[in-house]
C-alpha cells in the first residue's frame, strides 16, 4: 500500500529489482496501476517472493487478497495451496479472474467476508501466513494466526510501520491515530510474544516477520 514519496532508498532498490517477467503478473500490475488500486511495493514483494522461495509452504493462508497480486508472487515461489480471505466483493472477483487466467485456479480457495469474522473459525495449520488486511484488527488476529501458525512457521505481516507513523518518523495524523495506535498494540505484543522470533524490518511500509518457534 503505498501512502508515501518513495525515499532515496527505496527508489534505488527499486531501480536495480529484475523487470517481471511473468505476463499474467504484469498484467496484474498494469490493471492496478491504471485503476488506481494499491498492491505490494516492489520490494515488499521481492522480499515476500524472496521468503516463500526459502521455505517452500504446502499450506497459505493471505489475510488481504485484493486483486491477488501478492497470492500469485506466493504461488508463483512455491507448490503450495494458498487460502486468502478478502472482504470486498469487485476485488475478489478480479482476483478469482486472474488465478484463473494464470492457471492457479486449483491451488486456490478464496474467501469473502470480513476477516474478523472468517479467521476465528479456520481449523487445521498453516506453515505460512501473509498479514495484509485491516490494519487495526492485526492486533484481533494475533491470537488465532498464532494458534494455527505451525512449529517453524513464518508469519508475515505488511504495512506495519505505516507511513512511518507508527515509529515516528513522520506526524502523526489525527485521522490515522486509531490505525497507528493498533499497530503498535500489535508489534510489542508481537516481539514480546516468546513463542516468536520477530524482526520488525524498514522494507516498504514496514514488515514483521515473525517465525514460531519450535520449543
Amino acid at each position: 500500500m503505498p501512502f508515501k514519496t518513495p525515499g532515496a532508498n527505496s527508489i534505488y532498490i527499486r531501480s536495480i529489482l529484475p523487470k517481471e517477467k511473468d505476463e499474467n503478473v504484469r498484467r496484474i500490475l498494469e490493471y492496478a496501476d491504471a485503476h488506481m488500486i494499491p498492491v505490494l511495493l516492489p520490494e515488499t514483494a521481492a522480499l515476500l517472493r524472496q521468503i516463500v522461495t526459502l521455505k517452500k509452504p504446502k499450506k497459505i493462508l493471505e489475510i488481504g487478497t485484493a486483486i491477488g497480486y501478492s497470492g500469485h508472487v506466493i504461488l508463483g515461489a512455491c507448490e503450495g495451496h494458498l487460502y486468502t480471505i478478502e472482504a470486498d466483493e469487485n476485488s475478489l472477483t478480479k482476483a478469482n479472474e486472474f488465478f484463473a487466467v494464470s492457471g492457479y485456479k486449483e491451488r486456490v480457495t478464496t474467501y469473502l467476508g470480513d476477516a474478523n469474522e472468517i479467521v476465528p473459525y479456520f481449523s487445521g495449520t498453516f506453515d505460512f501466513i501473509f498479514l495484509d488486511g485491516p490494519k487495526t484488527r492485526y492486533i484481533q488476529y494475533l491470537p488465532y494466526l498464532k494458534r494455527m501458525l505451525t512449529k517453524g512457521g513464518i508469519l508475515l505481516c505488511d504495512n506495519v510501520l505505516f507511513n512511518g507513523m507508527v515509529s515516528g518518523e513522520k506526524e502523526l495524523v489525527k485521522k490515522k491515530a486509531t490505525i497507528v495506535n493498533a499497530l503498535d498494540l500489535f508489534l510489542r505484543a508481537v516481539t514480546a510474544d516468546e513463542d516468536f522470533m520477530t524482526s520488525v524490518l524498514p522494507v516498504g511500509d514496514g514488515v514483521a516477520l515473525c517465525i514460531r518457534k519450535d520449543n
